[in-house]
Order: C-alpha cells, then sequence, then structure tokens
C-alpha cells in the first residue's frame, strides 16, 4: 500500500514537472552590509525577504545601503508606505528621481505591493508595515517570481502567513537575528559594524 502510493505521487511529481516546469533563475542583490552578506549572500531576487522589529530597531537602514547602490545605478526602486511615514529626503545616497513612493492606505498595501512586483520595471520593491497579508502573501511571492523582483517586507511583528524566502529580526541598531535563509544556522545574530551616514 505504502509502496502504491509513494509511486503514485512519483508520478504525479514527474507530470506536473512536465506539465508545468517552475523555471525560476534565482539571484542575489547586495546588501551592500559586508556582515550581513556573508551571512545571506544578498536579498533573495525573485524571493521575498520579511525583516520585523519594533519601531526604531533600525529595519530601513538594513535596506538603506542597497537602495542606495540601485538608484546610484540608474535601476528605479518603489517603496509601498501604507501608513505614511517615510520621509524620502532623510534617505542618505538614494536618488529621489529613482524612487517611486506609492501611499495607498492599508487596504491597498498588499495589492499595490502585488502589481509594482509583477510588473518587471523594478529590481527591488518595499512594502512598509503592512496589515496582516493573509492568502494575500501567496500572490506576492508569485508577483515577486513573475517581475523577477525582490520583494523586501519590513513589519513591526513577524506574519507566518507571508512565504518569506528570508525572515531577519532586528533586534537593535546593528544586530540582526536571520531566522531562516541564511548560510548559517537559524538564530544566528549578526552584529555589524557602524558606519558613516548610518545610526550604528
Amino acid at each position: 500500500m505504502a509502496t502504491d502510493r509513494a509511486a503514485t505521487l512519483a508520478a504525479l511529481r514527474q507530470h506536473i514537472a512536465a506539465v508545468a516546469p517552475v523555471r525560476v533563475h534565482r539571484q542575489r542583490l547586495h546588501t551592500g552590509l559586508p556582515e550581513l552578506e556573508r551571512h545571506l549572500g544578498g536579498w533573495p531576487r525573485p524571493g521575498i525577504s520579511a525583516l520585523v522589529g519594533p519601531p526604531g530597531v533600525g529595519r530601513l537602514q538594513l535596506v538603506l545601503p542597497a537602495l542606495a547602490r540601485l538608484t546610484s545605478a540608474g535601476h528605479p526602486v518603489a517603496v509601498v508606505d501604507p501608513v505614511a511615514w517615510l520621509y524620502p529626503p532623510g534617505l542618505p545616497g538614494v536618488d529621489l528621481a529613482q524612487l517611486l513612493l506609492v501611499r495607498p492606505g492599508s487596504g491597498r498595501a498588499a495589492w499595490a505591493a502585488e502589481q509594482l512586483a509583477a510588473c518587471g520595471a523594478f529590481r527591488m520593491v518595499l512594502l512598509l508595515d503592512p496589515p496582516r497579508l493573509g492568502r494575500g502573501g501567496r500572490r506576492l511571492q508569485r508577483a515577486a517570481e513573475e517581475g523577477e523582483a525582490a520583494l523586501l517586507v519590513l513589519g513591526e511583528r513577524a506574519d507566518p502567513a507571508l512565504p518569506a524566502d528570508l525572515r531577519l529580526r532586528v533586534c537593535g541598531p546593528g544586530r540582526v537575528v536571520v531566522e531562516k535563509g541564511g548560510r548559517q544556522p537559524p538564530g544566528t545574530e549578526v552584529h555589524l559594524r557602524r558606519r558613516v551616514g548610518l545610526p550604528w
């Protein structure tokens, strides 16, 4: 009985692979932070990275070097800011001409991020403090894969429904715990050196 089930599952997997093969070519976007780069290898692209932690611990600071690098090289980046807390002129090194800021409100935040990630125009899309995503998390995953985007979700609390390739818990300025997707075992703590232009 168990052999029949295993054979049936193997045949089904083979059929699905032949009919609808998954061809997701994964790359990485440099974080711009050497210590984090060693542990992560970069932000997954396409893929979802979840950065969680209370306000003021430096979630956005972890993303800032990648934002600056991409926009300075002429690559547009999109930020979905449903709670309207981001102040773009306060982002050191970011070319604001390459930054698209969308403020759709909480009810449309996931939809806006989905459209931006899927369109193929942005290597990186940031979604700031969204409400619980529920089934919308899977749609975001498909959108990131379709548009080959690195989708970074920055929130105060972890959302278990979000199918993140990488999960980081930001514990304070310069302190990050890699909970999923790093090169080291889950729970590895990374300490970042103080840098000019960053608060740590």
